[in-house]
């Protein structure tokens, strides 16, 4: 491997010498120089060099505009053949990515050309000045040239749009193009359908490893620079990235210096990322422990004595991280790139424009004051790479756990083990800050604090300090959003402190027309949301996406059909919205129908797949609902509705396996709601599951604050359990001994059936099933006890006429009265035992009489009586 692409690559990490002396220069020596620059951060300069310019300035044709000039790049790719040429194509497509990662991630902003293939004729500018400022208004002109605009449209990949403005898209465009054509993944605008030869992919892995990486990198940012998930994005990342722990993992071959473990780590947690960017905790988590223990690093989360309030007096416990060591270096490089990491660190310097008169005082502290000597403290300084996997898992519980408000909690720790570190990467730092920031806005006390955080964190990359290649380290390690992204989410904070004015302003500034709607929406002002529309429809008559926000204010679907049709059918949002439509009016043969034209565009869209089982499930195509629905909760694990439908449709289909397979993961999900937990204590009964599904009937008069008793649940949990001590031969009193399982269920149904009998919402039924219990554990006085209660209960009822009422009530009767008798037969009943069974049947068959007299349980009281008299006689003789 050369040791120019270890050097690009560690470049990304930590501070690297400038000078191309051990760059490993290619046998023409004409990399040494573009090398240079790029680590050096001139990439303005390293892409005007005569060695980029095959790329820059395609010589094999002319062009006139910026879909002719990518056509003439990609045929210049085509023509590359030599491995120099590979590796001088490589660093072209790396300095032109982190143009555009500097003008939409870090900053600083930069004064250069829209297209790259002006650099070479461009005079070199100083960065753009802080107080540089877009218009006031972008209302009624494009402030997006066509070439950026055509850009946008490329990098909006399976109809899923651009967030915002994106700065110098064409150079993100450029580094994709040199970096995904030669792989024959995707995007190729030539209009000659060639086949790429699979023996030059290969070769082009075998010769140059970091190819695989950077353009995983290229694509990743890519995705985050769009509103949703690409399906096509997230195929390409699922082959590269093998490819990328396949050389650069901690069972890589490669000789990589000294850089091995970083770099091992560095391939790991990006894994990661990749993986929490399309909700796949699970295997995010191995990515991390494997970061983790290629660092030496071994991080657990832990209790510690603490203070989170300024005049807190008693220590609370506190979440902590605490971490260990295997090797004893610090991560730290000397020089000048960790002297800025202790003076600066992005955010800090900015000043806020629209929040005056706020602070960022409060007395809730921003991390606990830790007791002395409680435990729970970081060792060492941590490096770089340790911090951001810090800050990995934290993400891992983000995107591994439900929302509720513990999970920002548990998030806590490893947040505040970066902030307490006194030296931090820019980018790790800010991303640190901003998730505290998104942590602290659910608390009263702290929202101002987080706001202004928030603030800071927006225009930090306007600040012409730290150097942009100290603010590079660790970029593509850590989740920190880019530009768009983040002015949004600071928008849509202000918005939701009712700074309609200040939300309203950033909105326009960054295009995001979407948001602004919502502002005029809730100032109820639908009017001038339509003539914001309009007026940039006669800038950009061609958006699709304004055309869809027209019909979202009109509610008019010929602007979704003619957004589709403008978007040459490749706008899912146009069919989303004709979907959406559709439902409201209850069209569900033909909602369904525009959910898989849109899910066929881009099927990584849980939301789509639910709403499309849900019309399927109202046309009855029950099966294509249960595939939708699965596809839903494959995407989106946390969804407890997808699994509570899947497991509904399973019951439906009497699944019980998979409906409790379903519900288990429904509950998790859905902790409280209570027709989730009683469809899963049904599904558990019915497949045997004896412990959960008591523990669900005692869930759901919990939820319901006993208003509600899974009565039917109960009865199957009571006979299960007099089947099982059949099975194991026990009778009356008799313990089930050694058998643990059946202690444990016997003990559940009896709690289950206490917490339901004291319910408010408890029926006259359970205290047949309490009986029943009773009778099973050889308890005869309890039970006789419970039936009194039970008829009781039925005795307000019309029994008298009522078949069913006469049914219920006659079967207590008998149970009852057979008890009284069964208790005077094994001696453990007296004389007033048959008086109470005969006095009860007497009353019930003369309350009867006139309206349930030919019944059979009529017959059977009778009979019983007669047997009573008898043994009452017979016992009179005998005394």
């Amino acid at each position: 491997m050369a040791a120019a692409e270890v050097r690009l690559l560690t470049a990304t990490l930590s501070e690297t010498s400038k000078t191309p002396a051990d760059v490993g220069v290619t046998d023409d020596g004409r990399s040494a120089g573009l090398l240079t620059d790029v680590l050096a951060g001139h990439f303005a300069e390293a892409l005007s060099r005569s060695e980029a310019q095959p790329w820059l300035q395609p010589k094999q044709r002319s062009f006139t505009s910026t879909p002719d000039y990518f056509q003439a790049v990609e045929e210049q790719i085509r023509q590359n053949t030599s491995a120099a040429d590979s590796l001088l194509q490589l660093q072209a497509a790396v300095a032109s990515f982190l143009i555009f990662t500097q003008a939409n991630l870090t900053g600083p902003p930069a004064s250069l050309p829209e297209c790259p293939a002006d650099l070479h004729s461009h005079q070199s500018n100083d960065e753009v000045p802080p107080g540089a400022t877009t218009p006031t208004s972008v209302l009624g002109h494009d402030t997006v040239s066509d070439g950026d605009r055509w850009a946008s449209q490329q990098l909006a990949v399976d109809g899923e749009e651009v967030t915002g403005k994106a700065r110098l898209p064409q150079y993100l465009l450029l580094a994709r193009t040199l970096l995904t054509a030669p792989l024959g993944l995707l995007f190729v605008h030539s209009k000659e359908d060639k086949p790429i030869d699979g023996d030059q992919v290969s070769e082009v892995l075998t010769d140059l490893p970091s190819w695989s990486w950077w353009t995983a990198r290229v694509l990743l940012i890519n995705q985050r620079l769009l509103n949703r998930s690409a399906a096509t994005l997230r195929s390409a990342l699922s082959m590269l990235m093998p490819q990328v722990l396949k050389f650069f993992g901690p069972d890589s071959t490669l000789d990589l210096g000294v850089s091995r473990r970083n770099l091992a780590a560095a391939a790991e947690l990006e894994c990661a990322l990749v993986e929490h960017v399309y909700s796949s905790p699970h295997t995010a988590l191995g990515h991390l422990q494997a970061a983790g223990q290629a660092l030496g690093m071994q991080t657990s989360v832990q209790g510690a004595m603490g203070m989170r309030t300024a005049h807190q007096v008693d220590p609370k416990a506190q979440l902590v991280v605490s971490t260990s060591h295997l090797a004893q270096d610090n991560g730290y490089t000397s020089g000048e790139d960790s002297a800025a990491l202790d003076s600066t660190s992005l955010g800090s310097q900015a000043e806020s424009s629209e929040l005056k008169g706020l602070t960022t005082d409060s007395d809730v502290l921003s991390a606990p004051r830790m007791v002395e000597g409680s435990g729970g403290m970081v060792e060492r300084p941590l490096g770089g790479l340790e911090q951001a996997v810090l800050l990995g898992f934290a993400q891992q519980v983000k995107k591994g756990t439900s929302a509720d408000e513990l999970q920002a909690w548990q998030m806590a720790p490893y947040v505040e083990a970066v902030l307490r570190q006194t030296r931090s990467h820019p980018v790790i730092r800010a991303s640190a800050k901003l998730l505290q920031a998104r942590h602290e806005r659910t608390r009263t006390r702290t929202l101002e604090r987080s706001l202004m955080h928030l603030q800071q964190l927006a225009e930090a990359p306007s600040q012409p300090q730290p150097p942009h290649m100290t603010r590079l380290r660790h970029a593509f390690g850590v989740l920190f959003p880019l530009r768009a992204a983040l002015r949004k989410e600071l928008g849509e904070q202000l918005l939701s402190t009712g700074l309609v004015g200040a939300a309203m302003g950033l909105f326009e500034e960054e295009e995001l027309w979407d948001s602004l709607i919502i502002c005029y929406r809730l100032l109820q002002k639908l009017p001038q949301a339509q003539q914001l529309v309009q007026a940039r429809l006669q800038v950009t008559p061609d958006d699709a996406s304004l055309l869809c926000a027209l019909g979202d204010i009109t509610l008019d679907d010929k602007h979704y059909q003619k957004a589709w049709d403008m978007s040459k059918g490749r706008s899912t949002r146009a069919q989303r919205s004709l979907a959406r439509s559709a439902q409201r009016q209850q069209h569900w043969e033909e909602a369904e129908g525009h959910w898989e034209k849109a899910l066929g565009l881009n099927p990584l869209f849980p939301q789509g797949w639910f709403a499309m089982g849900y019309c399927c499930m109202k046309t009855h195509h029950t099966q294509r609902a249960l595939e939708a629905f699965t596809r839903c909760a494959q995407q989106e694990p946390d969804n407890g509705e997808a699994w509570n439908n899947i497991a509904a449709i399973h019951l439906q289909l009497q699944h019980a396996p998979e409906a409790f397979s379903a519900l288990r993961e429904a509950v998790k999900y859905k902790r409280d709601s209570w027709q989730t937990w009683a469809n899963y204590g049904q599904a558990a009964a019915q497949t045997g599951n004896n412990l959960p599904a008591a523990r669900a009937v005692q869930k759901v008069m919990e939820l319901t604050q006993g208003q509600r008793v899974e009565v039917e649940i109960l009865a199957v949990l009571v006979q299960q359990m007099q089947n099982r001590r059949q099975e194991h031969g026990m009778h009356g009193s008799d313990t089930p001994g050694a058998d643990h399982a059946q202690q444990q269920l016997e003990q559940a149904v009896a709690a289950a059936l206490k917490a339901a009998s004291a319910a408010p919402g408890s029926t006259p039924a359970v205290w047949g099933l309490y009986a029943q219990y009773y009778r099973s554990m050889g308890f005869q006085v309890s039970a006789k006890e419970a039936l009194l209660k039970q008829i009781r209960g039925l005795q307000g009822s019309s029994w008298q006429k009522d078949p069913a009422a006469f049914e219920t009530y006659a079967t207590a009767s008998l149970q009852l009265c057979r008890l009284h008798v069964e208790m005077v037969s094994s001696g453990q009943g007296t004389a007033q035992n048959l008086a109470s069974a005969r006095m009860h049947l007497r009353t019930t068959l003369k309350q009867a009489a006139q309206t349930q007299a030919e019944s059979e349980l009529y017959h059977q009281m009778q009979q019983l009586l007669q047997e009573v008299e008898r043994l009452e006689q017979r016992r009179a003789e005998t005394s």
